[in-house]
């Protein structure tokens, strides 16, 4: 567990065999201008103090003392005060990421490079192309009108770049642009964005 309290007191609590790290209740005293603390948190809310202390460029004592000080304020029990806290910043923290989470907003921004780049899912469906991609395929195929029709085909199989691409990492691999009776050759780069419930290829075209 990384944490940057200060003053740190004892052990974590002996509890039953077999209980989960991250429940163990763990002392800690924090020293503030109005005292010593005592803290008994479970080890999952100091690690929760931590991450949001790196978060904000602090140290963890520091965004505990301001919590001590809430407490004052509200005249709670002070253990409940800061797990409260923890609660509510990781959920806003979760609401401010959640418009990344939703389907293909990750891929739509990765497409915002003005490269030519289409998204495929397991199913091999064509699900989103960016306008260069567009531009790019219309130029390729001679065409005018509506490219959505298009069928793309990769030399690997889908499923077989969906199981050796490891995040941060990408492929080169050849493709088959079909439109209506015009076919066109060409290489895309292939990656797996992160963070996707429904893995999905993104594809940047490199020649």
């Amino acid at each position: 567990m990384n944490d940057n309290v200060d003053d740190q007191d004892g052990e974590p609590e002996a509890t039953a065999e077999g209980a989960a790290d991250w429940a163990i209740p763990v002392f800690r005293t924090i020293n503030t201008p109005s005292g010593r603390h005592a803290l008994r948190l479970e080890a999952a809310f100091w690690d929760g103090l931590a991450r949001l202390a790196q978060h904000e460029g602090r140290k963890t004592t520091d965004l505990v003392r301001d919590l001590v000080v809430l407490d004052r304020g509200i005249g709670a029990n002070l253990s409940s005060t800061i797990r409260s806290a923890v609660v509510k910043r990781l959920l806003d923290r979760d609401a401010a990421l959640a418009p990344l989470t939703a389907p293909l907003a990750l891929v739509k921004l990765m497409q915002l490079a003005p490269l030519p780049s289409f998204a495929l899912n397991r199913a091999k469906t064509l699900v989103r192309v960016n306008e260069e991609f567009v531009r790019y395929l219309r130029n390729a195929l001679s065409k005018t009108g509506p490219v959505e029709k298009a069928q793309l085909k990769l030399d690997q199989a889908a499923e077989t770049l969906f199981a050796e691409i490891a995040p941060g990492t990408a492929v080169e691999c050849g493709i088959s642009i079909r439109l209506d009776n015009h076919e066109h050759r060409t290489q895309a780069r292939i990656v797996i964005p992160p963070t996707i419930s429904h893995p999905i290829l993104v594809g940047f075209i490199s020649h």
